[in-house]
């Protein structure tokens, strides 16, 4: 499949954006254009691209997480 940007996505890649719009409540749709958006920017000074399904979905999560505030004591 590929997006918007032209970026072919993998099976690998759907499976993980499709488990991260549904642990966020988020839209496919959002969660496919960040993915997108940061696979491309950490594919583009990848040396191995091993571990970009890993460290993409990883910023992706934690991009979408919602910030916790420290509790006041």
């Amino acid at each position: 499949m590929t997006t918007s940007d032209h970026i072919e996505l993998k099976p690998e890649h759907l499976y993980v954006i499709e488990t991260l719009a549904e642990e966020t409540n988020r839209p496919l749709e959002e969660v496919k254009q960040l993915y997108a958006e940061t696979l491309v920017l950490l594919g583009s000074d990848a040396r191995v691209k091993d571990y970009l399904v890993v460290l993409t979905s990883k910023k992706v999560r934690d991009v979408l997480r919602p910030s916790r505030e420290p509790a006041v004591i």
